[in-house]
């Protein structure tokens, strides 16, 4: 298996789309929120649903205070060394890389507000992670949203003959928003980090109130959209364009982790990408029966290939990572 995957990903432009499978058992509380919280938008009680996806995302910032205040231990400690290991992979496939015509850089598309990426890319020497913020200007920590900076690439020169060489760099792109992001004004999305103030049980009970509370997070919230302020909603649009153009290029490569495509717009998106015919998708199903489920939602598609454990066992971050170690091996040796 690793000798075909490392063909793929030796001639591939890398992308990955990660979910929230892969945050397990750190986060394990998506499950069915979604479908909960449009039943209950469906059945007139928007109040509730606010309310249940409010108690939703703070399930998750929970988690994610002790992530980026490096205090992860028990769950949060396995699921961090998963991504762990997962970048230090990855940027050993693209550091080994024997051409210079495809480039060092990876794509990371995921819908995770939680920010394991950052916090592990943080424990890596040299690693550099471009989460989309201008942070070229001091006077300020109120660092801007700036799309385009996905398109940077970096290099490094020799200080006497000025040769040149691509150095791995990662593009984070959250395309339903982060933990890591704040609202300036209603004006643009900036760099915060740091966790609004929680509502009382008692102001819990106040449908304004919690609906105030929402709208303080810049997160494309798990239901059929009635929240969302213009402001996000051109963010999300263009974030979504940058996945759907990755998959334009020739030679596109999508690995999908932890994702159950059960986001009907992303499944869209990826099925039209496919039809260009140098594109391939890569599925790592945890399991037998869910590889059955990848299979009829790409049975149109020829260039889908989708990698599943034996029945009854499981393929987790952990058999992910051994794989990319096993194909860094392969594309070193050759």
């Amino acid at each position: 298996m690793g000798k075909t995957l490392a063909s793929y990903v030796q001639s591939g432009n890398l992308n990955f789309l990660v979910g929230s499978g892969a945050s397990m058992p750190a986060i394990s509380v998506a499950g069915n929120i979604e479908k909960e919280i449009n039943d209950l938008i469906e059945a007139g009680d928007v109040a509730a649903a606010n309310l249940a996806a409010l108690k939703f995302i703070e399930e998750i910032e929970d988690a994610n205070e002790d992530i980026v205040a490096d205090m992860v231990d028990g769950d949060a400690k396995t699921t961090f060394n998963a991504y762990l290991g997962f970048l230090s992979n990855v940027d050993r496939i693209l550091f080994e890389r024997k051409t210079n015509l495809l480039s060092r850089q990876a794509n990371l598309f995921t819908t995770n507000y939680d920010m394991f990426f950052e916090r592990s890319a943080d424990a890596l020497s040299g690693f550099i992670l471009n989460d989309g913020f201008d942070r070229a200007t001091g006077l300020t920590d109120a660092f801007r949203f700036a799309p385009e900076k996905y398109f940077d690439r970096t290099y490094r020169s020799g200080s006497v003959y000025n040769h040149q060489a691509e150095v791995p760099t990662f593009n984070l792109i959250k395309i339903h928003g982060s933990l890591s992001w704040g609202r300036n004004n209603q004006e643009s999305i900036v760099f915060e980090p740091r966790r609004p103030a929680g509502l009382s049980d008692v102001d819990k009970a106040n449908p304004e109130k919690v609906i105030a509370s929402l709208k303080q997070r810049a997160l494309i919230l798990p239901n059929i959209r009635k929240f969302e302020s213009t402001l996000l909603d051109r963010v999300y649009f263009d974030l979504l364009r940058l996945f759907s153009n990755a998959l334009e290029r020739e030679n596109a490569l999508l690995v999908a982790f932890g994702f159950s495509f059960a986001d009907e717009h992303i499944l869209d998106i990826t099925r039209r990408a496919l039809r260009n015919p140098t594109a391939q998708l890569i599925v790592f199903s945890y399991s037998a029966e869910g590889a059955e489920t990848y299979a009829e939602m790409f049975k149109q598609q020829r260039n889908v290939l989708i990698v599943a454990p034996v029945d009854g066992a499981r393929l987790g971050f952990t058999e992910l990572n051994k794989l990319l170690a096993s194909i860094a091996s392969e594309i070193d040796s050759l």
